[in-house]
């Protein structure tokens, strides 16, 4: 297993399941967040789907691949080879991990997947979540597959092999932690300055979210990255204690001062 060199993200965990026919395709739940990650994260990413997906989520995907900057692949049991190589086309001799995200309700592919050397990253339904993994907050893995509950789980999963990786194979890495509001991120993202990717210096930025479960995520983590300011609920002015004890902040961010 190498660092993180590429992404695959099959449709299953892009495209809502349950929308009405009748209806437009949707995207899953903080799938447009992780995109956004994904989109900035030096890390080529792709979206793969099966040839009999209806023609209105196939062009959404599509859509969604040119706004990303990403690749569309066609991938089903009879065309695995094919699409590796076309992956190997489109980004060369990776020389690394890929990584292929599927939604458990596919496990009929997973056999097929298992021959392409890939490392599948489960996304588990609503009602099969694993009781370590809510707990814990972070991914069960084992030798080939890796089992996460929340789709937010993604980038920390990332960082963990790039940083479990880069230390087994004698590199030194500092991995920096960053929270702060979705338009400030944004912004800094677009500047490139959180690759999920290791940098020249060894360093890896790893998004970290109140969504989740805070002490499993710090413990991959060796700095944090954050704006206080943009965690206050309010300021109580009439208070006669210092400024800083005046200062009510979300309870994310009490999570995280503790």
């Amino acid at each position: 297993m190498g660092v993180v060199v590429g992404v695959i993200l099959d449709e299953s965990v892009v495209l809502a399941s349950d929308s009405p026919q009748h209806e437009n395709p949707s995207l899953l739940p903080l799938a447009d967040s992780l995109l956004r990650k994904l989109r900035h994260s030096k890390i080529p990413t792709g979206i793969s789907y099966d040839l009999g997906l209806s023609d209105d989520k196939v062009s959404l995907l599509k859509r969604l691949a040119t706004l990303y900057s990403f690749d569309c692949f066609i991938l089903n049991t009879s065309s695995v080879d094919d699409a590796k190589n076309e992956i190997m086309l489109a980004w060369g001799d990776t020389g690394g991990s890929i990584l292929y995200v599927v939604s458990d309700k596919k496990k009929k592919f997973f056999p097929k997947l298992s021959n392409c050397s890939w490392l599948i990253v489960v996304l588990r339904s609503l009602g099969q979540e694993s009781a370590d993994v809510t707990e814990g907050g972070s991914s069960c893995e084992n030798s080939s597959m890796i089992f996460i509950n929340k789709l937010e789980e993604l980038p920390s999963t990332i960082c963990h092999i790039n940083r479990k990786v880069s230390k087994a194979t004698g590199n030194s890495v500092v991995t920096v932690g960053y929270v702060m509001k979705p338009s400030r991120e944004e912004d800094f993202a677009k500047r490139g300055a959180f690759p999920l990717y290791p940098t020249q210096n060894g360093l890896i930025f790893m998004p970290l979210t109140f969504e989740l479960p805070l002490s499993p995520q710090l413990q991959e983590i060796d700095i944090v990255l954050h704006k206080a300011t943009d965690e206050i609920k309010s300021i109580e002015l009439k208070s006669r204690t210092n400024f800083s004890n005046r200062i009510v902040y979300t309870s994310g961010m009490q999570d995280l001062q503790r």
